[in-house]
Parts: structure tokens; C-alpha cells; sequence
């Protein structure tokens, strides 16, 4: 057997809106590949007890103004119980931080089913870690799938850059409008994602956005460990 595969979490910060300050993360896994922090290519390969224990060893290390972090789920690690099983047991170690998971819009293979991606939301809400729906209106996070799963989800997360071409904004005014009110009248919080610019800041004026997060923000930055932080040996690097 070769190596374990060191990974680690980089983190992108959310804003709040009034004032505009950094309260959470939205956390990234990477591999180490050589001199670089790539995407893993297979993220099958990292069981849950490993990502458990991972977070174990970054959240103390974050900022403590922070209130929350969230880890991105695919379809087939949302439905594994194991990632629900240890999330929850590690959920209280984490503590004052809040721990949510984000459901990703991306296709399922194999195909999986809307029940069964409710059955794995409800064990979710009843462990206690927050649900954020990502990708609102994309991909498989279609409105059928996200009303279904409303009475266990905490949270909306919609993404300018999957409803705009190039930097056309007209073209994300009607999904917009659409998952704003969409939030409002199921009282989710709403994060608008995909922010890069003073004029996507402009187009928001109107609207009611508790949350706000992208590169015109913050970049995601590497998340050393506490060991690492202690040892002062990491610096946080840009991607």
C-alpha cells in the first residue's frame, strides 16, 4: 500500500450583509499532489470517519468570529449514513461553531432517487446539522426537489454564475426574483453566491439576501490544522 493521501480544507468566507463582514465558511476539500492542492479526482475515496476527523483538527484553528461552517455533500455521500452518523458524533466538538452540510447539484451516479435524498435530510434535521441546499434552481437542486425537502432544509443557496452568460445580469434577474421570494415565504435564509464585482452588489440592493459569498469577496484560502497553527509551519495560501 502506498501513502495516505494527505488532504486538507481550504475555506471561502460568507459575508454577512449589514455590516459586511466574514461570519462563516463554506469548506473545500482538496489532495496534495506534489507542490499542489488539487480537486480530488474521486471523493469516494475519503470515508467519513476521515472527514470527521479532519474537521476535528481544522474548525479549532478558524476564526473565532465565525458562527458557522458547512462541508459540500454530492448526492452519493448524502445519502451514505455514515457521513450523517459522524458528522453528529463530532457535531458537539465543534461547539460554539455550527456544523451544516451543503447538498451539491451535481448528477448522481448511480441514479438517485428524490426519496432517497429525503429519507438522508431527515437524518440530517434530526442530528441536528443544518441543510443548505446549493445551486437553487441548477442542476438536479431543482424547485421539486427543494420543496420537498423545505421542512428540513435551513438554508438557500443561489449562484449568480449559473443563471448568467458571460456578464449579461438580465439573464439572472427572473431566477433571482424567483428563489428570493422563494426563501421569503418558506423563512430560508438566502445566500446569494457568485459575487465579483460592485455592480453584482448594486443589482442585490432590493432584494432581501441575508448571506453573501464569492471571489469579489474572498478567495478561498487554505485552512491549516491546529497542530499546523501552533507550530506556525503553514501559511494560508491564495488559490
Amino acid at each position: 500500500m502506498g501513502a495516505p493521501i494527505m488532504i486538507r480544507f481550504w475555506g471561502q468566507s460568507k459575508f454577512s450583509v449589514e455590516p459586511l463582514s466574514p461570519i462563516s465558511y463554506e469548506f473545500f476539500l482538496r489532495e496534495k499532489d506534489g507542490d499542489s492542492w488539487v480537486l480530488p479526482q474521486n471523493f469516494s475515496q475519503f470515508p467519513p470517519s476521515q472527514i470527521a476527523d479532519l474537521l476535528l483538527k481544522t474548525v479549532p484553528a478558524i476564526q473565532k468570529n465565525f458562527k458557522e461552517i458547512s462541508i459540500n455533500l454530492d448526492p452519493e455521500q448524502f445519502i451514505d449514513q455514515g457521513f450523517c452518523q459522524a458528522l453528529h458524533a463530532i457535531k458537539a466538538q465543534l461547539q460554539p461553531i455550527i456544523l451544516s452540510v451543503e447538498l451539491t447539484e451535481h448528477p448522481a451516479t448511480p441514479m438517485i432517487s428524490n426519496q432517497q435524498i429525503l429519507a438522508a435530510a431527515k437524518n440530517f434535521y434530526h442530528a441536528g446539522i443544518h441543510l443548505i441546499v446549493d445551486d437553487v434552481g441548477f442542476g438536479d437542486n431543482q424547485i421539486e426537489r427543494v420543496r420537498m425537502l423545505n421542512p428540513c432544509v435551513h438554508e438557500y443557496k443561489f449562484a449568480i454564475q449559473n443563471f448568467r452568460s458571460m456578464h449579461n445580469m438580465d439573464q439572472v434577474i427572473p431566477a433571482l426574483n424567483f428563489w428570493n421570494h422563494e426563501a421569503n415565504i418558506h423563512h430560508k435564509l438566502f445566500t446569494v453566491e457568485g459575487i465579483e464585482n460592485r455592480d453584482d452588489l448594486k443589482m442585490l440592493i432590493n432584494y432581501h439576501v441575508d448571506m453573501l459569498q464569492g471571489f469579489g469577496l474572498g478567495h478561498p484560502v487554505y485552512l491549516p490544522t491546529i497542530s499546523e497553527r501552533h507550530a506556525n509551519s503553514v501559511l494560508p495560501f491564495k488559490i
